[in-house]
């Protein structure tokens, strides 16, 4: 119980900014200004958050810090454009080293923009092929809050895949780590390429599963999985959004992408029926991002993929799971409504610890439903 409120108090960045589509808000004029209190403290709750996590697998870990040969010029510039792939990665899984089980945590570039990650490597993992899950933080939160937050890090070593927990990085304009979308473009950094250059950063070290790479994330992070969703349908097998959900005018999946997404009805961070107003720290006004409804920006993905129907199932009292059928593929698509949540993980036990998210709803846990919706949906090889 201890250790629970040490990380519940490390994630506290995490609901300052229901803390995750600050991302959104950072370049966003009406939302410029921002305050820094949470930047101050980020050093003490990242080592707290490690700590917790490492405690939290059951295989004995050895953590580790790898970083690519390659340095920055200046970590300020613009990265570079990365191609992107229209289909699955490219894995050799010869001559691969060795490498440690558990935790581990290091540092890689794309472009020239360096990124901090954690990953979990499952003790039964022989070098043989195992699945990705990245996992996104919310703004202002980190990699190894996010393995804690979510559970995936526990999951990677319980089910036998690899989990990886990449930090966002900050801007000169909002010193909180933080994902690009669309609505805030930055020339200083490319998410999207980072995703890819990340994937061959892991492929590198760990023989990976290229027909089951998944994404999922928390606020900034779930608005950061419908991107990618969007711009490398033909590479991330699966998705599941929690507490966020975008879809810009541009975006344009090649593939029918199998989508889940959880949202509570009283978020106030990510307004579930959008109006504009966020209780996100920095947003001192009412904001167009905020207007986006978020049933509706899910039942475009919906429209994306050929969907012809969608129908309502009363999974509990509080919790409603729409579906669609007649989509491309007959790909699954869903869309959890948790009436009375607020900016939470369902089922998180870490989530339910920090009030100021508003209501955690533990009669489902999202990482077990994302988990088995992910084993469904593998790449058609």
């Amino acid at each position: 119980m201890f250790r629970t409120c040490l990380v519940a108090l490390a994630l506290l960045a995490t609901a300052c900014g229901g803390s995750d589509d600050a991302d959104d808000s950072a370049s966003n004029d009406d939302l410029a200004p921002v305050t820094t209190t949470l930047a101050d403290d980020d050093a003490d709750e990242s080592a707290v958050a490690e700590e917790a996590a490492t405690t939290e697998t059951s295989v004995d870990e050895t953590t580790t810090s790898t970083t690519t040969t390659q340095a920055p010029a200046e970590t300020t510039t613009a990265a570079p454009a990365t191609a992107l792939p229209t289909g699955p990665i490219e894995v050799d899984c010869t001559n691969l080293e060795r490498v440690g089980v558990g935790l581990q945590t290091g540092t890689f570039f794309s472009g020239e923009v360096e990124y901090t990650y954690q990953w979990t490597v499952p003790s039964t993992y022989v070098g043989e092929p195992i699945p990705v899950v990245l996992d996104f933080h919310g703004i202002g939160s980190n990699g190894a809050q996010q393995a804690v937050f979510s559970g995936w890090a526990a999951k990677a070593e319980a089910e036998g895949f690899l989990s990886v927990q990449p930090t966002g990085i900050s801007l000169p304009d909002d010193d909180r780590a933080s994902w690009e979308l669309p609505q805030f473009d930055s020339d200083l950094r490319d998410d999207v390429a980072m995703v890819v250059d990340l994937l061959g950063f892991v492929s590198s070290s760990v023989c990976i599963d290229p027909n089951r790479i998944y994404a999922t994330g928390m606020s900034n992070g779930g608005f950061f999985t419908s991107e990618l969703v969007c711009d490398l349908s033909g590479t991330i097998a699966a998705a599941v959004s929690v507490a966020g959900v975008t879809h810009h005018d541009t975006c344009m999946p090649s593939r029918a992408v199998p989508y889940l997404a959880f949202h509570g009805t009283a978020d106030t961070t990510v307004p579930f029926a959008g109006g504009g107003v966020s209780t996100l720290e920095g947003a001192d006004g009412p904001s167009e991002f905020f207007e986006q409804v978020m049933p509706d920006e899910f039942a475009e993905f919906a429209a994306d993929f050929g969907c012809t129907e969608s129908a309502d199932s009363v999974i509990t009292a509080e919790i409603t799971l729409t579906s669609w059928s007649g989509c491309t593929d007959d790909v699954e698509v869903g869309f959890y409504a948790i009436e009375g949540a607020g900016h939470t993980w369902p089922g998180s036990i870490i989530s339910s610890a920090i009030p100021s998210l508003g209501v955690t709803n533990l009669d489902i846990d999202a990482t077990e439903i994302a988990w088995q919706f992910f084993q469904r949906h593998p790449l058609a090889e």
